[in-house]
């Protein structure tokens, strides 16, 4: 297959999984909120793994992990990639041939929008200052560690402040 046929799949696939990741989300805990010594602890997210924690020091600041940012991009876009392009590919088949070019540079112009709007907004929340904290690890240093994140729920994007104790994964 040529890459001029891969690449609405590409940008299809790019634009679906960058909204997916940025509209769902996965709450993490860990042992420590399950049992907080030295006051409460904030709450994680990220979709498929967790990039992203409020800084406690203002209700819009977050730190987050840009690395695993765009490895769970990576990620959702290798899984996703082999059914959208055989999806498209099935839209394809039954579309005329004259018509096959077209759809393949209307399904890229769709995509690039998509992609251009998942990074307008992400850079929207960089300037705003969510994403204003970059760092290597967002576990709280001294009471837990990255491999301790533990998911307890899957929703939509609604980031609370406080964790949520997990009976199941840290019993009491």
């Amino acid at each position: 297959m040529s890459i001029r046929k891969l690449i609405p799949a590409i940008l299809l696939t790019l634009g679906l999984v960058a909204w997916f990741q940025e509209i769902f989300t996965v709450e993490w805990t860990s042992g420590y909120c399950s049992n907080p010594v030295d006051g409460p602890t904030s709450a994680v997210y990220g979709m498929p793994l967790p990039y992203i924690r409020w800084s406690t020091v203002s209700s819009l600041e977050y730190l987050w992990m840009p690395a695993v940012f765009v490895f769970n991009i990576v990620l959702l876009f290798a899984i996703a990639f082999p059914f959208v392009s055989r999806l498209l590919r099935w839209f394809e088949s039954r579309t005329s041939l004259e018509r096959v070019g077209v759809m393949r540079w209307v399904v890229s112009g769709l995509s690039s929008i998509l992609i251009l709007n998942f990074v307008i907004w992400t850079g929207f929340q960089i300037y705003i200052g969510m994403y204003k904290v970059p760092v290597a690890n967002i576990a709280m240093e001294n009471y837990e560690t990255y491999s301790q994140l533990r998911p307890v729920g899957f929703g939509l994007w609604t980031f609370r402040y406080n964790c949520a104790p997990s009976d199941f994964w840290f019993p009491k």
